[in-house]
């Protein structure tokens, strides 16, 4: 199939933006990063759509790279996983041929594939990482959780990979001083699924593409 993405983007623009609340924008810089590169276009993602037409609260991102291959052509694809039979059985029904949908843990799942796509010579152009539910008062287990899922795609990674962490909490600390100004004590920094990927990007010098309530990066 040929690509078509003046497609998507008139279905992106026209019916997934205006109900995707807080994820509108950084959804719309993931597809224009995406857009830069020549098909076969290969997204990998973890945590599945677990609900039909739940745009607001978790973004629907198994049917937006579903759309998004598709129109691309020649040989994109998704890979997707979940812990959850059932969500996965769900998700199966909600897209195509070109979305793999696994029900695996998502650590290892990661491991045996991208050691599989490294053998085949495959790059991925996304990894987005939204297998564990966050608590934004005790974020560490999510946090984590997502560090490792890095860690065990690593293989698959290279400077031009896309990764994306969805519910990731952006924090400041302020204090007024005797004037009543706010003053601020510790600068704006990425919480919630993202806080350690962050911090480990920082470390070794990745670049935020956008620090949002989804945060990605690139430069790995």
């Amino acid at each position: 199939m040929a690509s078509d993405t003046d497609s998507f983007w008139a279905y992106f623009n026209g019916f997934a933006a205006p109900r995707l609340a807080q994820r509108k924008t950084t959804f719309r810089k993931m597809f224009e990063y995406l857009d830069r590169f020549q098909a076969p276009i290969i997204i990998v993602e973890t945590g599945c759509v677990r609900l039909l037409n739940n745009w607001e609260g978790d973004g629907q991102s198994t049917i937006l790279f579903d759309k998004y291959v598709t129109w691309r052509g020649g040989g994109s694809r998704v890979h997707s996983v979940d812990i959850d039979e059932r969500a996965v059985q769900l998700c199966r029904k909600m897209v195509g041929p070109n979305v793999a949908v696994s029900a695996s843990d998502s650590v290892a799942f990661l491991n045996a594939l991208t050691r599989k796509l490294a053998a085949e010579k495959t790059r991925v152009n996304l990894f987005y990482l939204d297998s564990f539910d966050v608590d934004f008062t005790y974020w560490f287990p999510s946090a984590a959780h997502h560090l490792k899922e890095l860690l065990a795609a690593w293989r698959s990674v290279d400077s031009e990979t896309l990764i994306v962490i969805d519910d990731c909490m952006i924090s400041a600390l302020l204090a007024a001083n005797d004037a009543g100004n706010l003053m601020v004590i510790r600068p704006t920094s990425v919480g919630g699924k993202g806080k350690l990927v962050a911090e480990f990007a920082e470390q070794v010098g990745a670049q935020p593409l956008f620090v949002d309530y989804q945060c990605g990066w690139t430069g790995f």
